[in-house]
């Protein structure tokens, strides 16, 4: 099963390999990737197309453990697969 993640969060250094990094550690693969960055030039969206790698992942600790990290705006998941372009 695919689960996308929206993240909105403050463009800065290593932002992006933080948020990736926690999904990875939290048993996640990542299966896709889309960021679009703000007018203000200050703030970005990623979308993460995942799948947990086994039964006991929990979507929910990872959404909390993502709104925990600096920077973090907003997150949303939904279990909707989204595709992406090759």
């Amino acid at each position: 099963m695919t689960d996308t993640i929206r993240i909105d969060f403050a463009i800065a250094e290593g932002a992006v390999i933080r948020m990736l990094g926690l999904i990875e550690r939290r048993g996640f693969l990542v299966r896709g990737l889309g960021m679009t960055e703000h007018e203000s030039g200050e703030t970005a969206s990623m979308v993460v197309e995942i799948s947990a790698r086994d039964a006991g992942r929990s979507l929910d600790t990872l959404d909390l453990q993502l709104r925990r990290l600096h920077g973090i705006s907003n997150v949303s998941v939904s279990s909707s697969a989204m595709s992406f372009a090759s």
